[in-house]
């Protein structure tokens, strides 16, 4: 089996960066066509707006034992068969009238995503150490942020054209492509396999999820991401029902709101000095006050109200949550490097089931149709991100800095 060294990780790095956007890719290129899903399928927005919820869900739960088998059987075998399989579920999704069948092959497409995921987040761990692997990290984030900037203002131009059903036909094409290139230069970065022994795999587990940093950081995620899926969900009826936009208006949208998310990423990066708790103050205040304004924007005159200025607000929120999701996901992948696969599996199970929860709780508490609910919304997720900070901000959050 061929294997991956630092000193030859070119390809690899550029294979892990193509495919660590794939959760973001899968979620969000059929954004701009949700409202069409629920007129050729007969369903409503809250059925349709559930395809997403099962996919976010299957990667959470993915992540929680993926880990453990990426630690025992490696990290490339399992990444291609994921592949392929996520490359045939897309091709049926696009020819199925069944929405129970679209549902359960989204949870499933989620579990796969998890294992191409974390095989690539492991990639970094496995290969580098010290600055060079907090570099790799910190740009993963960004990198991640390409799925969600480029997928819908490409899947609203495939709307406009060839309908839903092609945008899963491109998400089969990717995931082909992707397979093929792992073939033709991927391989193995799992130094040493370890064993699955339940007891001690249940104690290294148990270690992890005791570090209240760790757990406080997942949190924090969590938070984070649920602003971005919450817009997620609602910005596609928002645009064509309230607004009466077409769907490359909800692609370039999601474009702007990707380009916040990237934005985000790039401000930790020149933040890197700062310690965590500082950076976390930052993002939260932000938050704070672009919240405040997008509630404050539905006083204005009604000829002032726009769509965009509802979106200029949520671009800086989106900014914001970028920022707060880039400094913790980083800091909790590095905790323990001896068990990466394990506490990366960890971390994004728990933050993605997180996500899906209060995503969509905030979503069908609030039903946001205008500014004000836009605002609702937000402000539900960010007491959450509030009662967080004052644990990151205590004295023994303090030790979060060294991250």
């Amino acid at each position: 089996m061929r294997r991956i060294a630092a000193d030859r990780a070119s390809f690899g790095v550029f294979l892990a960066f193509l495919l660590i956007p794939l959760s973001g890719i899968g979620t969000d290129i059929y954004l701009p066509s949700m409202p069409s899903m629920t007129s050729a399928l007969g369903a409503s927005a809250a059925q349709i707006q559930l395809t997403l919820t099962l996919f976010i869900a299957g990667y959470g739960l993915g992540q929680l034992v993926v880990g453990v088998l990426l630690d025992r059987y490696g990290r490339w075998r399992p990444m291609l068969v994921a592949l392929a399989l996520f490359a045939a579920s897309s091709a049926l999704i696009a020819v199925s009238d069944d929405l129970r069948v679209i549902w359960a092959l989204r949870l499933l497409q989620g579990l796969l995503g998890a294992v191409v995921v974390v095989s690539k987040r492991t990639f970094f761990v496995d290969v580098f150490r010290g600055a060079a692997l907090q570099r790799y990290l910190t740009w993963m984030t960004v990198v991640w942020s390409l799925g969600p900037i480029c997928a819908p203002f490409i899947g609203g131009f495939v709307q406009t054209h060839w309908g839903w059903r092609t945008n899963f036909v491109l998400l089969a094409v990717f995931a082909l492509l992707a397979l093929a290139l792992e073939l033709a230069g991927g391989g193995e970065t799992l130094a040493k396999p370890q064993p699955i022994a339940p007891r001690e795999v249940w104690a290294r587990a148990r270690q992890i999820l005791g570090n209240a940093p760790f757990l406080r950081g997942v949190l924090c995620v969590s938070v984070a991401y649920a602003m971005v899926l919450g817009w997620s969900m609602a910005s596609p009826f928002l645009v064509e029902h309230v607004y009466h936009r077409p769907a490359t208006t909800t692609g370039a949208l999601a474009l702007l709101m990707g380009l916040a998310w990237m934005a985000g990423g790039l401000l930790a990066r020149a933040l890197l000095p700062w310690s965590l708790p500082r950076k976390h103050a930052l993002a939260v205040t932000g938050m704070v006050v672009f919240i405040g304004l997008l509630a404050a924007s539905s006083l204005l005159p009604p000829s002032w109200q726009s769509l965009w200025l509802a979106a200029a607000a949520a671009f800086a929120i989106h900014c914001c949550a970028g920022l707060v999701f880039n400094i913790h996901f980083a800091h909790v992948l590095s905790m323990f490097p001896q068990n990466a696969a394990l506490s990366g599996g960890l971390a994004g199970g728990l933050a993605f089931l997180l996500t899906s929860v209060l995503s969509t709780l905030a979503v069908s508490a609030v039903h946001p149709q205008s500014a004000v609910g836009l605002a609702l919304m937000y402000g539900a997720l960010l007491v959450v991100l509030v009662a967080c900070t004052v644990f990151v901000m205590r004295p023994g959050g303090r030790a979060m800095a060294a991250g």
